[in-house]
């Protein structure tokens, strides 16, 4: 009975570590993601990038000397999330709708945190407040504090 606690207790240990994001090269991320920090974020440097793999899906985490960060989804190397420690999101990252919905709601205000997912977008504005949007980029009513 020991020997099977034993073993089960180091296979644990085994998958916990295996679970744990690794430190990769960014050659290692997918084309779509290359390409869409060559294009977004050249002139940023890059300080780490880590896969982070679960059982059903495949990360990556783009991690900038300033703090800031982007996710990609393993498979297809979409981003799915950007966190900007200064600046904001690239127009070309942002959904045209969302672009003037908080162009006109928020004058002055910019997004610095955007959020993908199958249910659509949440965009974090400079001035902390976030609001979720569709997957067609409309607003979600009584979801914010505007």
């Amino acid at each position: 009975m020991k020997k099977i606690l034993l073993t089960l207790a180091c296979a644990a240990a085994a998958l916990g570590v295996c679970a744990a994001p690794q430190e990769v090269g960014f050659d290692k991320l997918p084309k779509p993601a290359r390409e869409f920090i060559e294009k977004n974020f050249s002139m940023e440097t890059i300080k780490s990038v880590e896969l982070d793999r679960k059982s059903t899906w495949d990360r990556y985490v783009v991690c900038f000397d300033n703090g800031s960060t982007i996710a990609f989804d393993g498979d297809k190397g979409t981003w799915t999330e950007i966190n900007l420690k200064s600046g904001s999101v690239p127009a070309t990252a942002v959904p045209p709708k969302i672009q003037t919905y908080v162009a006109k709601e928020y004058p002055g205000q910019t997004i610095t945190q955007l959020t993908k997912s199958e249910k659509g977008y949440v965009a974090g504005l400079s001035g902390g407040e976030t609001i979720p949007f569709d997957q067609n980029g409309k607003p979600l009513k009584g979801k914010h504090g505007h």
